[in-house]
């Protein structure tokens, strides 16, 4: 089964049995051997297997789902994150360059081995590292044990998350961390009871007191807002296109791809990135390329080594705008070592939902009627 066909499966599922009971039995972790009361499209939304506004487009129209109100408020955190990340790109340049830790190393061995005196940390560890996948709500308890309990810097757990997750973008993995330590909002800590672990876990993990250091983060600097990205838009400007891993979304894709003489997919090896990944995270995102590139006669992977040659001769390239990250830093750096033009091609859904994610998530809360609407214009006029 291709992995679009499994993630619409997957969500077809969720949709008519489970979303609802969401609001209910989101918070349970029964446990991964056992039946999730969360839909797990997370992988799949990622990288755009699936996109945000095809589920909140199905559940308006498809499902006509009356009792999803808090599913689609946790997709448009998703887009909120998004957001966020975009109007302040300064966020994920200051996370990737933070080079100056102080930290117990021997600590921090113990805890990415899952070795600690914390059981129920402990088993996450290995839940991750062989899942590549942890409930939401559980990795909101791992997060706040990583920084309040043991100690250890925020951005190395983050890092950690981005090494292992299978759904690892650097939007919602990077500043949920930021939120979890009381970055993101300021001051909002999020600390756990026992009695809240031993509830949402099921029983499964029974701790007699959760332990916590006074640790309180801060941002010596104001981050400053951006809006460059709002000047871009999804018309083709050159006869060759570059694409990323974390962005297959075929419904929009099938009609502009034919339009070029060439695309090319690049994967980053970890030789090109900043923070390593395991292999099976890297195996996943080969497979979903591999698959991907098989749709089109003009699509071709290349190996990132291979792009100053490949380009030699163009000087304008159109990417689909892979988002603040790895791959927009990967392509920034080609083009300003090699004087090329890069013109970032973005989604309208996109650049609509983003401009109203300046502020906190409820004054971008306040405007999901409006992106609901901006959704189905779009949707009703492509035909997706």
């Amino acid at each position: 089964m291709s992995f679009l066909l499994k993630a619409q499966s997957i969500w077809d599922n969720f949709a008519k049995y489970k979303i609802n009971h969401y609001a209910k039995l989101r918070n349970f972790d029964f446990g991964p051997n056992s039946e999730s009361s969360v839909s797990k499209l997370s992988p799949f939304i990622t990288h755009r297997i699936l996109s945000e506004y095809d589920l909140i487009y199905d559940i308006k129209s498809k499902y006509q789902r009356k009792n999803s109100t808090k599913f689609v408020e946790e997709i448009f955190w998703r887009v909120y994150w998004k957001g966020s990340m975009e109007n302040r790109p300064e966020v994920w340049q200051n996370f990737i360059s933070e080079k100056n830790l102080d930290f117990d190393y021997e600590l921090y061995e113990s805890a990415i081995n899952g070795n600690t005196e914390i059981d129920f940390f402990n088993a996450w560890v290995l839940e991750l590292k062989r899942y590549n996948y942890l409930h939401n709500h559980t990795r909101m308890w791992f997060a706040s044990t990583w920084i309040f309990n043991l100690g250890l810097p925020w951005q190395l757990g983050s890092k950690f998350f981005f090494k292992y997750l299978f759904d690892g973008d650097a939007a919602s993995n990077l500043l949920s961390w930021r939120w979890f330590g009381g970055l993101q909002t300021k001051g909002k800590q999020y600390l756990f009871s026992s009695s809240n672990l031993r509830k949402f876990s099921n029983n499964r993990f029974n701790a007699e007191k959760i332990i916590n250091k006074q640790i309180f983060l801060e941002e010596l600097n104001q981050i400053p807002l951006e809006d460059e990205i709002y000047k871009s838009n999804m018309d083709p400007k050159s006869d060759n296109l570059i694409m990323f891993e974390n962005d297959l979304h075929l419904a929009t894709l099938k009609n502009l791809i034919p339009s070029y003489k060439k695309v090319f997919i690049i994967l980053l090896k970890n030789e090109q990135r900043q923070i390593k990944l395991s292999e099976s995270v890297l195996k996943f995102k080969q497979d979903l390329v591999s698959e991907f590139v098989e749709q089109f006669d003009n699509v071709k992977q290349i190996d990132p080594f291979s792009l100053e040659i490949t380009f030699k001769n163009n000087k304008d390239i159109d990417i689909i705008y892979p988002g603040v990250g790895e791959n927009y830093d990967f392509i920034t750096e080609f083009k300003n070592l090699n004087n090329k033009k890069i013109f970032n091609l973005v989604r309208d859904e996109d650049l609509f939902a983003w401009k109203f994610a300046k502020k906190g998530f409820f004054k971008f809360k306040d405007n999901i009627p409006k992106i609901n609407q901006r959704i189905f214009e779009n949707y009703s006029k492509n035909n997706f």
